[in-house]
């Protein structure tokens, strides 16, 4: 696994990561505990990963 592959699994990594931690802070953990700034918190690193993806993909091109 290349460098810029194993980065790029480490980014969608980290959104899944977000995606989680998110879903258990609205509500959906054994204590029914909502947690808004952990929600929001995630929410913003997903966006924050999401934009990082998009500028790693285009400016770190694979080799044809």
């Amino acid at each position: 696994m290349s460098l810029r592959a194993f980065h790029r699994f480490f980014i969608v990594l980290c959104l899944a990561l977000f995606a989680l931690t998110g879903w258990w802070a609205s509500g959906r953990n054994p204590t029914g505990l909502v947690t808004p700034w952990l929600l929001y918190g995630s929410a913003a690193g997903a966006a924050a990963a999401v934009g990082y993806l998009f500028w790693h993909v285009r400016s770190v091109r694979l080799p044809a």
